[in-house]
């Protein structure tokens, strides 16, 4: 997962492979307070429900922002801003405690209850971090990510449906970023479809550890290229399905997938009509 997402979906008979356009804001790019995962940038977030205050965690540091020491720990660095695995955390912690609702819109009316909801002109802001420059999460940020994981999903659902599959058995997430991903997390923001928690991995880094096999071993070699020559790639530019798929995808976790697994870990947010919803801004913003 990086600017493009690579997904494999495959069995014992048939891989299908595609490339999606996920952008870069899942690598902080594209995000108000998003950085590289480098010393100073938070990587894990937990959001009370009741207060709506955070704790967090910063790499190069083992204390929670709310742990005796951590000004201590992090006063080299510093809290410089925040990385992929902590954006998706954030997000999702903010669904979970309802500050942002399922089409991914800032509730501003818990600025009454929150000095951690701020208004940002006609939209609101959560504050995760108040330091000599504060560390937002705005709803431009919301959205980035919702375009960055639909898309991501998108061509996961294409993959099945040409696969002719409707659920997934195992998911293994590789790369240096997929390593550092709550799984939980991910799925709570649909980046990824439902799934046996237990079934779902990091794969580390699997391009060098396949370059490793190709270069060192022979045999493994001549399977590596007979595999490759199996692989049906799936064009998502050209799939009819994938803007279907993309707008659905655009809920947390999704606008109507179940996620049944998921809801056996996590205790979800209740589902809420989205007409409703709408009728009511648009009528704020009549004055009516």
């Amino acid at each position: 997962m990086g600017t493009n997402a690579e997904i494999i979906l495959g069995n014992r008979t048939r891989l299908l492979a595609c490339s999606s356009p996920t952008g870069p804001a899942f690598e902080g790019a594209q995000i108000s307070c998003g950085q590289r995962a480098a010393p100073g940038a938070i990587e894990r977030v937990r959001i009370n429900p009741e207060t709506l205050q955070a704790r967090f965690k910063v790499i190069g540091s083992e204390l929670w922002s709310d742990d005796p020491g951590f000004d201590a720990a992090v006063a080299a660095t510093g809290v410089t801003g925040i990385c992929g695995s902590g954006i998706i955390e954030v997000i999702a912690e903010m669904y979970l405690c309802g500050i942002i609702n399922q089409d991914g819109v800032v509730d501003g009316q818990l600025a009454e209850r929150s000095e951690r909801i701020v208004q940002s002109g006609r939209t609101f802001s959560y504050l995760v971090h108040q330091g000599a420059v504060p560390l937002q999460i705005t709803q431009n940020d919301v959205r980035a990510i919702q375009l960055a994981k639909a898309a991501l999903y998108a061509g996961i659902k294409l993959l099945m449906e040409h696969m002719g599959a409707a659920q997934v058995d195992r998911i293994r997430l590789a790369g240096a970023f997929g390593s550092h991903i709550d799984v939980k997390y991910a799925m709570l923001l649909g980046m990824i479809p439902d799934c046996d928690l237990s079934q779902v991995g990091s794969a580390g880094n699997a391009a060098g550890t396949g370059a490793r096999i190709a270069l060192l071993d022979n045999a493994s070699r001549v399977k590596i290229e007979e595999l490759v020559r199996q692989v049906e790639k799936i064009e998502t530019a050209i799939e009819p399905r994938f803007q279907e798929h993309f707008v659905q995808a655009m809920g947390i976790p999704h606008s109507t997938a179940e996620y049944l697994h998921l809801r056996k870990v996590v205790d979800l947010p209740a589902y809420k009509a989205a007409a409703p919803r709408t009728n009511t801004r648009s009528h704020r913003r009549r004055g009516t």
